[in-house]
């Protein structure tokens, strides 16, 4: 009798102890969780207009000192700080994707050459080492270039803009412009008629009764809105050509790695291709940061 007894405590004992331990996992878990979310919400990003929003707000403190700007000056350093990060996010992404294919390029063709049994030459092999060269020494100048990007946009907003306050980077993508003529553009945004109220004797505003009083810009401003105009829609011809040449010269890209790794390609068409492929996808995201910079420019001389 006394042996069940104590077989009974022996296993309400063992399962009182897994309990405990069952307890201290899930807790355990919970923390772990609690801890990461926490992480999550403390990594915030700060979209483009939220950036806008806290530029204006910094700018409006400093009205009593030389450090205030106009308001759409400020809308404009913030969006051309903001398009040259996100166009140069997407460069360094784009420069580090050629400089693994470079990376393997030569480690196959220095094998090849060094076996004596491939067509590879030291010539051959000498230029894809350069093109490597090359694609890091871009990475660091696209490194440095973004880091002064943030500086520069963090000191507008009051902030310092790194790991866990960064702000929201997506693929560059071309600002909408519908307008094809100047004086359809001048049209949709109301520079020409304006409207004027008219004001009573008693000095009551009438919201019924409006003039349209025909209000011509000045020859100066005219032409400034004007060349700003052309801006973009030439380089919206430009984003255009460059969506083009960037698909073909990825579809080339595409066939010469694979030619490569299959052991059929050459080692001066992959170099080529590389270094092509660099070249006019850097140009196609260069031309849509002029495009999206030449729109903010236009709008801020619009509203200036």
């Amino acid at each position: 009798m006394r042996n069940i007894f104590l077989r009974g405590v022996s296993v309400v004992s063992k399962h009182s102890r897994f309990m405990i331990a069952v307890s201290l996992v899930v807790l355990l878990q919970t923390s772990v969780c609690l801890l990461l979310a926490a992480d999550t919400k403390s990594g915030t990003t700060i979209s483009l207009q939220e950036l806008i929003e806290l530029s204006l707000d910094y700018n409006s403190k400093n009205r009593a000192n030389k450090k205030y700007l106009p308001p759409e000056h400020i809308t404009f350093l913030v969006k051309k700080y903001f398009y040259q990060i996100e166009t140069q996010v997407e460069q360094l992404d784009t420069a580090k994707e050629v400089r693994d294919h470079f990376q393997k390029a030569v480690e196959k063709s220095k094998e090849i050459f060094d076996s004596g049994e491939g067509d590879v030459s030291q010539a051959d092999l000498t230029k894809l080492k350069l093109g490597l060269s090359n694609t890091l020494n871009n990475i660091i100048d696209l490194e440095h270039d973004i880091q002064i990007g943030k500086l520069n946009l963090g000191k507008l907003i009051n902030q310092e803009l790194r790991d866990g306050n960064d702000i929201t980077v997506t693929d560059p993508i071309p600002i909408d412009f519908p307008y094809t003529s100047f004086d359809g553009y001048l049209k949709a945004k109301n520079l020409t008629p304006q409207a004027k109220k008219i004001i009573s004797e008693a000095g009551i505003v009438s919201n019924e009764i409006n003039v349209e009083q025909s209000t011509k810009l000045t020859e100066e401003n005219s032409l400034l809105l004007y060349k700003a105009f052309l801006g973009v829609t030439s380089s919206k011809d430009k984003v255009m050509l460059g969506k083009k040449n960037r698909k073909i010269t990825r579809a080339l890209l595409v066939s010469e790695v694979a030619n490569y790794d299959f052991g059929i390609g050459d080692s001066q068409e992959l170099f080529e291709a590389l270094i092509m492929y660099t070249r006019v996808f850097s140009s196609y995201l260069d031309s849509i940061y002029t495009l999206n910079v030449s729109a903010a420019e236009l709008e801020k001389l619009t509203d200036s």
